[in-house]
């Protein structure tokens, strides 16, 4: 009876469209047909006897120790993703729960699984959707945010070039300088500081812009959630400006393991919906407020409140279902349901609280990094110690490898080549240098190919080399900046970061 039993059990798991797999000890002893296809394999007596963690990718190792290879004891399965690494480098993304059971006698774990990756990559496409979505009805406002500091940039630095212009023609050029609209040059100072400020401001936009444009929603790292919501904010100030003041607590909280631009993407719609729940003509009535904290369990909590029309008590539980919206036809009724989908899968929550005509709040939990460590006071030390260095500016753009030159040069013994074979060329022959500034994406050799020639002809040189870059847009550029522990320095630089490293080349052995 109870060999029948077995048998009746195998029977309903091979004949299952799940997939099924059973272990003992960490070493595979059932797989059924339909497991086998999905990695495509040729016959179960491939995984037989192998290690489970060689089934799964090397991400899902912290789920895979703790849910696969030792599950709790328990009468309740809850389900947990787990991505199984299939033949050719491919991965199958399932929803699986873990059991003990006993077969043939002996104690094991059973594993099923769903197959969710048509899903999951539906869900990723829709992710795309939304964004571009956001993307576009936040573009004019973006637009007008730019469009206002690049004027007082442009009228600012054309004024001091007009200045300088006619000095320079003058036979007396500190006087002609002096005589700037009777205020001489305090006047070009102050026409020079407004239009750096104008020029950071642009800057800022535009990471805030690549914070929700870039990325592979399947890249996680740890990431600064208040970083990201004040980009947000800044994202969606357009859309606030006209319907309500912005109030900001923005308390220091402990990073996540996230993806930047989802996370991104959830702050955006929150803040977007609040704006669009109030409606405009009376800013100084009501209040869009942004906060972020850490609660009692240390987890990170944002929240974003509004004092608009709130939700009637008979959509707020449809509120994250997909498609459903209150917008009319202005709606896709996708974003608070991705929202929600997106804080999910990082372990958290969204939870939200309305009373109608008096405004709503959305509350987003989630775990700290596990791998966040409070980090302890650095040290200060004199910069100005340090003597001269020698750099190497290796940039295509001959602009910007001046610029930097430029910047440089007063505290540096600097050199500019517009091609990484260049600067590869010259430390073969010999040539010394305390740092080399490198862009990342060059045509012919890129800052990775240098990085990759230097290792082998002067590895100490290839740890002291730093990237620049305007944005990694390749698969094969963001991949190395994960792997590679150089720093990167965004594009438009900041020169106040650019010098601080430079500055502490020379102190490397």
């Amino acid at each position: 009876m109870l060999n029948r039993l077995h048998a009746n059990f195998r029977a309903v798991l091979e004949l299952s469209s799940e997939f099924a797999m059973v272990h003992r000890h960490g070493r595979i002893v059932f797989a059924n047909a339909a497991l086998v296809r999905a990695l495509g394999l040729g016959t179960r007596d491939d995984l037989i006897g192998t290690p489970v963690v060689d089934l799964y990718d090397d991400e899902n190792l912290e789920v895979v120790e703790a849910r696969v290879l030792a599950p709790p004891d328990s009468t309740s399965l809850p389900s947990f993703g787990l991505r199984w690494r299939a033949k050719g480098g491919a991965f199958r993304t399932t929803e699986a729960t873990a059991a003990r059971i006993e077969m043939d006698g002996a104690p094991a774990v059973i594993v099923l699984a769903r197959d969710v990756t048509e899903r999951a990559e539906f869900q990723d496409r829709l992710l795309e959707r939304d964004r571009m979505a956001a993307i576009g009805t936040l573009s004019a406002g973006v637009a007008h945010e730019i469009n206002n500091p690049l004027t007082y940039l442009l009228v600012n630095l054309e004024h001091v070039l007009r200045r300088l212009r006619a000095a320079s023609a003058s036979d007396d050029p500190i006087a002609e300088l002096d005589d700037v609209a009777g205020d001489g040059m305090p006047v070009l100072v102050q026409a020079l500081q407004q239009a750096v400020d104008g020029a950071n401001k642009v800057r800022q936009i535009v990471r805030d812009l690549l914070t929700f444009s870039q990325g592979s929603v399947e890249q996680r790292g740890g990431v600064d959630v208040r970083g990201i919501v004040e980009s947000a904010t800044q994202m969606a100030w357009h859309e606030i400006r006209h319907r309500a003041r912005l109030v900001k607590s923005l308390s220091e909280v402990p990073p996540v393991d996230a993806n930047e631009a989802r996370l991104g993407q959830v702050f955006l719609n929150l803040l977007v919906n609040a704006a669009q729940a109030i409606p405009e003509g009376r800013a100084d009535q009501h209040e869009v407020r942004v906060i972020t904290r850490t609660n009692e369990h240390g987890s990170v909590v944002v929240e974003v409140s509004d004092t608009g029309m709130g939700i009637p008590p008979e959509n707020l539980s449809r509120i994250f279902d997909p498609f459903f919206t209150t917008k009319g036809a202005t709606g896709t009724g996708l974003g608070l349901a991705i929202s929600h989908g997106a804080i999910r899968s990082l372990g958290g929550d969204i939870k939200v609280t309305s009373v109608p005509g008096r405004g709503t709040t959305f509350q987003v939990t989630l775990p700290p990094s596990k791998s966040w460590r409070r980090a302890a006071p650095s040290s200060s030390h004199d910069l100005r110690t340090q003597v001269r260095r020698r750099v190497l500016i290796v940039d295509d753009e001959p602009l910007v490898g001046e610029a930097i030159a430029r910047a440089l040069s007063e505290e540096n013994d600097v050199e500019v080549v517009t091609e990484a074979k260049q600067a590869l060329a010259r430390v073969q022959k010999g040539a010394v240098y305390d740092i080399v500034l490198c862009d990342l994406m060059m045509p012919v050799m890129t800052g990775m190919d240098l990085y990759a020639e230097l290792v082998r002809a002067a590895p100490k040189l290839a740890g002291r080399l730093v990237f620049m870059t305007g944005g990694a847009f390749t698969p094969r550029a963001r991949a190395f900046l994960e792997n590679v522990v150089n720093p990167c320095l965004e594009k438009p630089l900041d020169t106040s970061k650019l010098r601080s490293i430079v500055a502490r080349a020379a102190s490397k052995d």
